[in-house]
């Protein structure tokens, strides 16, 4: 068994979840949230998942006279329930200390379609690449290095598909106002997840490399989920954040640029290339008080949190903080 060869594996990893982290644009998750997530996913959720498919796997074969019958039930339907739960798990934890926190300190919560796919990439990229080190120790004997490469090149996206269903329900919770559809959505987004799952590995059992195939087009599905969301946020800032400008807490200058991404960038690097750092700092960190005041004002809207309106003055006060130097003085609500 090759330790340069799982290196990579890790590495390749590492790499593709700060890739979904960077595409979320507007609301970048932190890394202080992300990386206990995917922590999880490495080690809590693959403990669990082989404990419970190792047991009624056994059980199953027992029951069974057709030795390849036991395998097929455990694959497409023991591992995708019991592993979706266990990754999931994460996710609402996740949330709910993400909320408490936002509560006290202000800002955004984990909300949204973006924030539920960064977090359940984070615990399925931890539990995949957990669970092919796993199973090249266990097949290297008998196939070496093959059947690892080709579920990393291939099928490295998979379990991170598969629970972003999970976490676009959970992530919902805040934009919807029913009570019901805040129950509702994080166990539709889970039996999706499952669904998923069940079905990847159905077709893969039965079909073998026709999985990755069908991957990518879930892939694809999941880029236009992404780019539709993307759009929604941009608008939500837009309007949002009109008001702020005859209030006095952004300029007009600065609502031109922070609906859009790459202005956004654009005016960042003018600013370190001018060698302008303190500016620079200053800059990122009101911007992203602003977005987070704009989809505050959003979900203010919604019964579910009535300290909303005390986020929003606190925002608007960081905001000036920030633009005239003095420190933020934390939140007390």
């Amino acid at each position: 068994m090759s330790v340069a060869l799982i290196g990579v594996g890790v590495l390749q990893t590492i790499v593709y979840l700060l890739f979904v982290r960077t595409i979320d644009l507007y609301e970048r998750e932190d890394f202080r949230y992300v990386i206990p997530v995917f922590v999880w996913g490495f080690t809590v959720a693959v403990t669990i998942s082989l404990i419970f498919n190792t047991v009624i796997g056994a059980a199953l074969s027992a029951l069974t006279a057709n030795p390849n019958a036991a395998p097929f039930l455990t694959a497409v339907f023991v591992a995708p329930p019991v592993e979706e739960i266990s990754k999931g798990l994460a996710l609402l934890i996740a949330f709910g200390v993400a909320s408490a926190v936002a509560l006290r300190r202000g800002g955004t919560e984990f909300s949204g379609v973006m924030d539920g796919i960064v977090y359940g990439s984070a615990v399925g990229f931890g539990f995949s690449i957990a669970e092919d080190i796993l199973y090249y120790a266990q097949t290297y004997q008998q196939v070496g290095d093959q059947v690892f490469i080709a579920r990393r090149i291939f099928g490295g996206f998979a379990h991170a598909a598969f629970t972003s269903l999970t976490g676009i329900g959970i992530g919902l919770i805040p934009w919807v106002r029913s009570y019901v559809l805040k129950v509702a959505l994080p166990l539709l987004g889970l039996a999706a997840a499952i669904l998923l799952h069940a079905s990847f590995n159905f077709t893969a059992s039965l079909f073998g490399p026709v999985v990755y195939a069908a991957l990518f087009v879930v892939l694809l599905l999941y880029a236009v989920i992404i780019v539709v969301w993307l759009a929604v946020e941009r608008r939500t800032i837009r309007s949002e954040l009109r008001d702020e400008v005859g209030y006095g807490t952004i300029s007009q200058s600065e609502y031109s640029i922070l609906p859009t991404y790459f202005a956004r960038t654009f005016y960042y690097l003018s600013l370190l290339l001018t060698g302008r750092l303190t500016e620079w700092r200053r800059a990122r960190r009101m911007h992203q008080a602003a977005v987070d005041l704009a989809f505050t004002k959003r979900l203010a809207r919604e019964p579910y949190a009535p300290s909303q309106g005390q986020k929003e003055q606190y925002l608007r006060q960081r905001i000036k903080e920030l633009r005239f130097g003095r420190k933020s003085r934390p939140a007390s609500y």
